[in-house]
Order: C-alpha cells, then sequence, then structure tokens
C-alpha cells in the first residue's frame, strides 16, 4: 500500500510507519472504541451497495496521500481478516479506527513515529453481504 508511505522517508522507514497505520494497536481509546460499536451497530441499516454513506466495517475506500498525491484502495475488515498485502485493513487500527464513520472528502490525519500521515477519502464503497440459505 504504498499510498501510505509518509512524504519525507526513507524507503524502510516509510514501509514501517505504512504497516503500523494499519495495523491492530491497542489499546483502544474510549473514543475509538465507540466509533467501532456505533458503526458495527449502524451496519444493519445500510443498503447492499452504495457509492457513498459513511465508512464502516466492509467499506471499500479511495484514498488519496495528501502529501504524495498518491492514490490507492483499500477494505476494512474484522482484526482476523486483515491483510496488509492485500489492501485489508483493521478496523481497529490507526487508520481503520481514525476512516470509520467518514465519509466523501473527509481528511484524517495520523502521527505514526513522529511522522504525519495526511489523506483524503474520495470513493466509498459499501457492500453488505447476506447470508446464503440453504434449500
Amino acid at each position: 500500500m504504498y499510498f501510505c508511505y509518509p512524504k519525507q522517508s526513507n524507503k524502510a522507514v516509510g514501509r514501517i510507519i505504512a504497516m503500523l497505520a494499519c495495523r491492530q494497536l491497542f489499546p483502544l481509546t474510549a473514543l475509538q472504541l465507540s466509533r467501532v460499536l456505533h458503526v458495527i451497530a449502524d451496519d444493519k441499516s445500510q443498503s447492499r451497495l452504495a457509492s457513498s454513506g459513511l465508512i464502516r466495517q466492509h467499506s471499500t475506500v479511495e484514498l488519496k496521500n495528501l502529501d504524495t498525491n498518491q492514490r490507492g484502495w483499500l477494505q476494512l475488515v474484522a482484526p482476523e481478516q486483515a491483510s496488509y498485502a492485500d489492501s485489508r485493513i483493521s478496523l481497529l487500527s490507526p487508520l481503520g479506527s481514525a476512516l470509520l464513520g467518514g465519509t466523501v472528502e473527509t481528511d484524517i490525519q495520523l502521527t505514526l513515529l513522529c511522522h504525519c500521515l495526511r489523506f483524503r477519502v474520495l470513493t466509498v464503497l459499501n457492500t453488505k453481504h447476506h447470508n446464503i440459505r440453504s434449500l
């Protein structure tokens, strides 16, 4: 997820910072936990596919790094489904929890290892998975 790299750092440091932004770190603050629970509770009221709306679990999001102008897509998933290599980040990661509840044109700012990461949400795609009924 090259677009998550900070503007001024060497490649190794940039990779570590980008990975930290997308990995689950504990403990969560009360505000982060409240956001996660609120978004999960609202999941039932969302449509099957929407090109805009609130960012929640299973949302696919297009982000623009405001420092490098790089763009990229990622998906917010449960912690056990997260895979940095597959652009699936935990909703409990610093970036995931900052994105929760956001909408298109929301600006996100994170500071990790004294490096500031700034993103803008360009697109939000929400899907709802239905249970398959047995015959």
